[in-house]
């Protein structure tokens, strides 16, 4: 009886995925130990499909995770009476005592005048030498404020609906009452709108990243004062925060603010200031150069290949959003690698 044996020798080159893969083959036949036909060798290339997030662009998730904090954002100020209703019961506060319950369904005016406060509905009459609190009583309740005119250029709708607890606090500053709305940075994030619904994921989430580093970076942690009411303003001051209604009208942004939720840009461990603008005129600025203070070393000018030819628009410092669109929407550049680009010696990391 004749023995064949058929023989395969591989020979594997390995590169990084955006490389081609190179697999050698080379098979004969023998019988006994005679050669009956003779050596084939092949070349073939190859594509190993493999997310480059997970390679390279990897998210850091080996901390100590905190608790989720919350955020005060600075809606507007008015002199005006502010018209409050939800459709699930609402707590409500005399600065930090417990006045009594709003029925859902129920709206209630507050109002502020010659240092007394006003709440009156259909079944409340209240006064308070302090601010109002009101406080929901499921975690995902959301509140209208009915009659307000909130606004954005460009859009037809207004902008009155939000998570979380409305307080109604008088502000020094201003020399009027604030309405100020208090939820988990999460439901913050979501109500973001500092992009638009429809670009490129990886653009998306990285705004979004950069944007809730920006946040955490300024709560206070503390008690409110009166010299600082909240942490941030719901417009561009800070960051343009449309709350509820946004959330409806961006589905994807508010999707990928889950995806992301937690993520934050850190230098050395430590959340940084991740600011963001329009367009550089082909590199962004240094921080230390630009600005005159201490120096950000995460902060340094880096080129904008897809801002050339324009002017600079905006402060010029951290990310220009629109090289960060088009290097997201033509280079598939992934929401890690841009925002370890333009935030220099910087990672990505989970933090809550």
């Amino acid at each position: 009886m004749k023995k064949y044996l058929f023989i395969l020798l591989f020979s594997f080159i390995v590169v990084l995925p955006s490389q081609a893969q190179e697999i050698f083959v080379s098979s004969s036949l023998q019988t006994d130990s005679v050669l009956v036909s003779s050596t084939i060798n092949t070349t073939t290339t190859i594509e190993i499909a493999t997310s480059s997030d997970e390679i390279i662009y990897n998210v850091k998730t080996d901390r100590e995770f905190i608790v989720e904090p919350s955020i005060r954002v600075g809606l507007f100020s008015s002199k005006d009476q502010i018209n409050f209703k939800s459709e699930i019961d609402y707590e409500i506060y005399s600065g930090n005592e417990f006045i009594g319950m709003l029925p859902g369904g129920e709206m209630v005016k507050l109002k502020y005048k010659n240092g007394k406060y006003s709440l009156v509905g259909d079944s409340l009459d209240l006064e308070s030498d302090v601010f109002w609190r009101l406080v929901p009583t499921e975690i995902d309740g959301v509140f209208d404020l009915p009659g307000c005119k909130r606004t954005v250029y460009g859009r037809k709708r207004f902008y009155c609906s939000y998570r979380g607890v409305l307080e109604y606090r008088y502000g020094p500053k201003s020399k009027m009452p604030y309405v100020i709305n208090e939820l988990p940075l999460e439901d913050y994030m979501k109500g973001i709108t500092e992009t638009d619904n429809n670009s490129a994921e990886g653009y998306i989430k990285a705004v979004l990243v950069a944007a809730r580093s920006y946040a955490y970076k300024n709560i206070s942690f503390s008690p409110p004062t009166v010299k600082r009411l909240f942490d941030v303003y719901a417009s561009t001051q800070d960051q343009l925060y449309l709350g509820y209604n946004s959330e409806k009208e961006m589905p994807r942004v508010a999707m990928f603010a889950h995806e992301t939720a937690g993520e934050m840009v850190t230098y050395k461990n430590n959340v940084v200031t991740t600011p963001y603008f329009t367009h550089t005129n082909g590199a962004t600025k240094d921080w230390k150069n630009s600005a005159g203070k201490k120096d950000r070393p995460w902060l340094v000018s880096v080129k904008c290949v897809y801002d050339k030819y324009k002017k600079m628009y905006g402060h010029g410092v951290g990310m220009s959003t629109h090289d960060a669109l088009m290097r997201a929407t033509k280079d598939d550049w992934v929401y890690v690698q841009l925002l370890k680009y333009y935030y220099s010696g910087t990672e990505v990391e989970k933090i809550y």
